[in-house]
Order: structure tokens, then C-alpha cells, then sequence
């Protein structure tokens, strides 16, 4: 992956490419509720864009329950009705943080890996 651009977007990008695809969830939701409170249309909408496209509708009703709950909370924003949509945006990533603790507390315990970073002469 070749990262261009300003020290904050290289950031950005390596910790999105890091991350599980959970955590790009929670990262899509937190854009589009920055988004709401900023009252930013574009910014909302391509985070619901993200979290619309990242559901597998084959997999059953409650990816089609997600899939119209993101409409309407797109319909919602293009109305300027911006805090509804976050409020919904909120209660949702609360039960994904809730999934997040869940997977982590479930997984085996890791050991700790420690690594030093040497600078560079």
C-alpha cells in the first residue's frame, strides 16, 4: 500500500489497514456521527455509504434491518435532521462497542509482545 499525503492522512490510512473489520465499523459510525454534529452531508453520507456496503445481505434479515436503518438515517441528514440521525448512529455503536468487548473478552489471552523503537542516527 503506497501512503501519500500530509502526516495525519498517512496516519489515517495505516491505522485503518490495521485494523479489524470491526473496528473499521466503528471508525465508519464515529465518521458519520463527527459528520452529523458537524452537519456535514458529504462526510455523513459517504460514512453510511461505507456502512451500507460493508453489510453481506445474503447473510438474513438483520443485515436488511442495518440496511434501512443507514437509509433512513441518510434520509435524515439530506433533511437536515442531523441530531436524529446521530442519536440512532450512537445507539447503534453502542451494541457493535458491546460485540467489540464481547469477541476480545471471548479470544484466548495473547502473550505480550514488547518491541524497543531504536532512533535512527
Amino acid at each position: 500500500m503506497v501512503v501519500k499525503g500530509q502526516p495525519s492522512q498517512r496516519y489515517r490510512e495505516l491505522q485503518v489497514a490495521s485494523a479489524t473489520p470491526l473496528q473499521r465499523i466503528l471508525m465508519a459510525y464515529d465518521a458519520a456521527i463527527i459528520g452529523c454534529g458537524h452537519r456535514d452531508l458529504k462526510k455523513t453520507t459517504d460514512a453510511l455509504n461505507v456502512l451500507r456496503n460493508s453489510l453481506d445481505l445474503e447473510q438474513g434479515e438483520i443485515a436488511w434491518r442495518l440496511f434501512r436503518i443507514y437509509q433512513y438515517c441518510a434520509d435524515l441528514a439530506r433533511a437536515g435532521q442531523y441530531e436524529d440521525a446521530s442519536d440512532i448512529l450512537r445507539s447503534l455503536v453502542q451494541a457493535w462497542v458491546e460485540v467489540l468487548v464481547r469477541e476480545k473478552d471471548a479470544r484466548p489471552a495473547q502473550p505480550q509482545v514488547r518491541h524497543t523503537v531504536y532512533a535512527s542516527a
